[in-house]
Formats: structure tokens, sequence, C-alpha cells
């Protein structure tokens, strides 16, 4: 290994008196080694530093040098001087190619529905869960801790980052009734009045029967029960209570208000984000109202995305003015709020909705009556006192 990284030339020794070059060499301090004789003729190894001293030994015993072959990387190197744009250029890429490891290059979002696509990527862009940014600067529990206090209407969201691609996988709550996994005694008690369609219970004694009403508070399925008529047993009461539930549901809505519409304006603006950096391409943020749309076009080269994004952006001027709405409109408003409620309430089916729509002085008010089909128990403990 040594002699890698140490130029070294292997010479012929011609003519004169072999033995007195090696004495006088020696005596010199020179090192010349892997002396062999071959066919009459001698050849020997040396350091390049030590060749040029060679020449006077070689006079003084009457015997010329002739250079056979150059060993060692310095050599090769020196071969490639006139070259240095290439190795420059090969150094300059292993930098870059290290530079841009250090960068997200792709952001890939799972599981998310399409009515949440713009609020939820802007949100993202915001916490810094965007192309360009430093890999170092997402920190996956912080933001996943962020994302489930701003989205609560996921019941999971999981940030993660494998080398320079960040992952956000979505999963969309579901309204569902948790008991609690200990085995402590309970007994399944109703959370809220209604009529009893089916009950069944799997460890427990029941106490009500299909049509039977119950409001909140009563007992639905005892974790208590005789044990053959000989002792007293206490259970993790468990089962499904399925009942008819009855909701009502009411908006009002005005038919005068004041809502916010395009005044036709519209300000493009291009923006070039590489590395973290967002560059404005010849234009400025718009001072006022505006509601803006975008477009995000990646650099792709054979198939890969690299951390450079073009965003074209299109900011709509917007203005508030007083809008008087119909009766129909109003009642449409109404709709979709009750709707929305109805979705977040917990729910396995509706058995049957009624609606009333009364006018008020300021507009209208829409009220929803509906029968709801669903599970509802609910856990208390059993206590136990203990004598002392």
């Amino acid at each position: 290994m040594h002699g890698f990284f140490n130029e070294t030339i292997c010479f012929e020794i011609v003519g004169g008196s072999v033995e007195r070059f090696l004495n006088i060499a020696n005596r010199r301090w020179l090192n010349v080694f892997n002396v062999n004789h071959t066919d009459g003729r001698a050849f020997a190894f040396t350091p390049a530093k030590d060749f040029p001293a060679l020449y006077d030994v070689a006079a003084k015993a009457d015997a010329k040098l002739v250079v056979i072959s150059h060993y060692g990387l310095p050599y090769y190197l020196r071969n490639y001087r006139n070259r240095w744009g290439f190795a420059a250029g090969f150094v300059i890429f292993c930098a870059a190619l290290w530079v841009m490891s250090l960068f997200v290059w792709s952001v890939d979002i799972e599981n998310l529905p399409e009515q949440y696509e713009v609020s939820v990527t802007d949100l993202l862009y915001d916490e810094g869960i965007r192309t360009g940014v430093l890999c170092s600067s997402i920190n996956g529990d912080m933001v996943q801790m962020v994302l489930e206090d701003k989205l609560p209407q996921f019941d999971m969201v999981k940030v993660s980052r494998m080398g320079c691609k960040a992952r956000v996988q979505f999963s969309v709550s579901v309204p569902l009734r948790k008991h609690s996994d200990n085995h402590e005694p309970c007994d399944l008690i109703a959370k809220e009045s209604g009529q009893i369609v089916s009950a069944i219970a799997s460890q427990g004694t029941i106490f009500v029967k299909e049509g039977d009403i119950v409001v909140p508070g009563d007992v639905l399925v005892s974790g208590v029960f005789d044990s053959l008529g000989e002792s007293i047993v206490m259970v993790h009461a468990s089962g499904k209570i399925m009942a008819l539930v009855d909701y009502k549901f009411s908006e009002t809505v005005n038919s005068e208000q004041i809502v916010s519409e395009p005044t036709g304006h519209i300000v493009n603006i291009n923006r070039l984000m590489a590395f973290g950096v967002e560059i404005p391409l010849f234009s400025s943020y718009p001072k006022g109202n505006y509601k803006r749309t975008y477009e995000e076009y990646p650099l792709n080269l054979f198939g890969f995305d690299f951390p450079i994004v073009l965003r074209r952006e299109q900011w709509h001027e917007l203005c508030y003015t007083e809008k008087q709405f119909t009766k129909d409109e109003c009642v449409g408003q109404a709709e979709a709020m009750i709707d929305r409620k109805i979705k977040n309430t917990e729910h396995e089916d509706i058995v049957s909705s009624e609606r009333t729509v009364n006018e008020t002085n300021s507009g209208v008010r829409v009220t929803r009556y509906v029968t709801f089909l669903k599970e509802i128990s609910d856990e208390k403990p059993i206590l136990i006192e203990q004598n002392q």
C-alpha cells in the first residue's frame, strides 16, 4: 500500500559493474531494491526521489541507467494533470448529490379524500411539508401533533420521512363506540333515550328486550348475576344494544347576507421553489381580499421528481357585498348545514326523516326530525366496597 501512494521507478543497469553500482548506492544510503538478473540483464527498483542521485552512482560504476516503467498513484495523476476539468467536475457532481440529498424531493399524501385536498395541502405547506425543504427541518412527531389538532375530522395522521421523500398518511375517522379493554366489573347503561330494536349480551345479564323504552342511565346489561343460586358473580358486561333514537336539527338562514364575490380581477403570480427557497418571478403578492388557486409543476427527469417546483398561482380579487337570497336558496343553505351535522352524528342507519320549513322575520328556519338506528350502550364501572 505504501508503494502505491509513492512513485516507484523500475530501471535497467546497462554495462559496467552491477556489483560496484549496488555497493556505491548502498554506501550513499540510496534505496535500491528488488534487484533481478534475467538473461544477462540486471533490473532494479528505486523510489522516484532517489533516482536522480543514481545517475552519479552509475557514472562511477561505468554503467548506464535505462528507465523501464513508473509505478504509483502520483505518476498516474501526473499523466492526467492536463485533465483537471474532468476531476473537478466529478468532485462538483459528488458534492451536488450530497447537497441535494439533504432536501425533500417529493411529498406523498395517502388516503386523503378529494374534498379535503386543497385545504389540507395548504396546511401541509404552511407546516413545512413541501418539496424543497431541508429533511432535517421535518419533525414528524411535532408536525403530526399539530395536524391532529387542526384536522379533527381524521382519527389518524402519520408523518414520516424516508430518504428524500416525505410521506403523510391520513385515516378518515368513523364514529365508533369503543368499550374499554380492561376486565373490571361493569354494567352497560343507556347513554341516551330510545326504543330498543335488538339486545344481545355476550357477557352479563340482559335487562331489556325489543320494544322497551329506555332513558339515559337505565341498565341495559348488568355485570352482576347469580351463579347457580350459590354466589353472586360480577363480570365485565358486554353486548350490542340497538335502538331507535330521535334527533332534531334546526338551522336558521337570513335572506340578507354579506357575501364575498369575485370582481373578475385576477393577478397571476409565478414562483420558483428550489431547495426550500421561494423566488417570485416578476411579480409580488397582491394586497387586499383575494382567493388563491394554484397549480404546481415539479421538475421531472426520467420519471424522477427533483426538489424544484414551478408554482403558478391565480389570485382572484374578492369584494364583500350585501345580497338578497330567495327562499329556496336559504332552504338549500340550511339543508346543507343540517346534512353536515347528520354526517357527524354517530349512527348506523337513518330510519326516517321529516322536514319543516318556517319563515321568520329575517329569513327561513329549517327543522329536520330524524330517527337513527344506533348503538346506545355505555360502560359504567361497578363500585365494590371492600371491608377494611
